[in-house]
């Protein structure tokens, strides 16, 4: 028999040894629970020139929020300038874990046909019916749905701002244009760029200054905001509006392999961020455009609006263009169907698009 003193002596050892079990156990739950996701996002644009623009939100503020709302549990690395891969292998290098996010704009029409909507001319009506467009028709389903054959999905788009005609020579009629040599931009355009009666150039985004310095091309189609960003206004005094596409749209993808590993409440966190951000990027790339023109026009920029007229005009030359995207396969048959559609509604009974039509066509 033992007494009170010695069994209590006898069970301290086993209370620890149950104690540090239980201790074990709760601390690996804990750390189990608390793993660690590392996303690399490879981004195929310089950094952002300010602290509010939409490449800015996409990037450091994304990661910045995603990292807040997971307590830590996913974290996103972003690379400017395509530094993890080259944008022509940009769909590979998702296939393969070089990068698990991806941030830039359709370069894919060979290989998922579908990525090339983006690039209709004269489809969109502004920054608000193209995220109309691609969130709230089936168009975005279907775009969705090409990127996924190639294992990845969209996370988020954003406008970069419109691509309008920025030149050495006055635009004002479709009849300007022809003889002009005009930068080559898409091949998706090539069929447009012949019935305008232009000759395409082919050049990289970085030749684009000195082309339109020294006169190889007279004119390009980029977005409003190069006009400052890429000094364009030094070169070029001339602009033409409405964009042809209103707005440029880029977008996240990330690999399924990647998404599929994360846990499902942590994907819908990301999702929740990706979607307020997304929100934000209008106005961001509305005021980025907004200033770069208002810089321009101080150092002399002129630009020109279209006619209601000249805007039909330039629509019905850019028919190739469709017709091309068309036959590509038949889910962007679908897309264009949709498209036509959705434009005749939006321009019949919503209020961005009269607002659209005042500030670019020309009375």
């Amino acid at each position: 028999m033992y007494s009170k003193k010695e069994e209590i002596i006898m069970k301290k050892p086993l209370f620890l040894f149950t104690a540090a079990i239980l201790a074990m156990f709760i601390f690996s739950g804990a750390v189990q629970s608390a793993t660690v996701y590392n996303l690399k996002m490879n981004v195929i644009y310089p950094p952002p020139t300010t602290e509010w623009e939409a490449k800015y939100l996409t990037t450091h503020v994304f990661a910045k929020r995603v990292a807040e709302a997971t307590n830590g549990q996913v974290n996103i690395q972003f690379f400017f300038n395509s530094q993890l891969s080259p944008v022509a292998q940009g769909l590979a290098a998702l296939e393969k874990g070089v990068t698990d996010l991806w941030n830039g704009s359709s370069t894919w029409g060979g290989t998922i046909p579908e990525s090339d909507v983006i690039w209709l001319p004269y489809a969109f009506r502004g920054a608000e019916h193209a995220m109309h467009v691609m969130r709230e028709t089936e168009v975005g389903k279907l775009f969705d749905e090409a990127y996924r054959k190639r294992g990845s999905r969209v996370l988020m788009y954003w406008p970069s701002g419109g691509m309008i005609f920025i030149g050495k020579k006055p635009i004002r009629a479709l009849e300007d244009v022809r003889g002009m040599k005009l930068r080559s931009s898409y091949a998706l355009w090539k069929g447009w760029y012949q019935r305008m009666g232009v000759s395409p150039i082919n050049l990289a985004v970085a030749e684009q200054y000195q082309a339109l310095m020294r006169g190889t091309v007279d004119a390009t189609i980029y977005p409003e905001y190069t006009l400052d960003t890429y000094k364009f206004s030094e070169v070029c005094k001339y602009i033409t509006v409405p964009a042809v596409v209103d707005p440029g749209m880029c977008y996240v993808l990330v690999s399924l392999n990647k998404w599929n590993s994360i846990p499902a409440d942590l994907q819908k966190t990301i999702e929740k961020v990706a979607l307020e951000v997304e929100k934000e990027t209008i106005q961001a790339t509305a005021r980025l455009s907004s200033e770069a023109l208002q810089k321009a026009a101080g150092k002399g920029v002129e630009m020109t609006r279209l006619s209601q007229m000249e805007f039909e005009k330039f629509k019905e030359s850019a028919m190739p263009a469709w017709d091309e995207f068309t036959a590509k396969s038949p889910e962007c048959a679908k897309m264009v169907k949709l498209i036509k559609e959705d434009i005749q509604q939006w321009e019949k009974m919503r209020p961005e698009s009269k607002q659209w039509y005042d500030k670019w066509i020309s009375k």
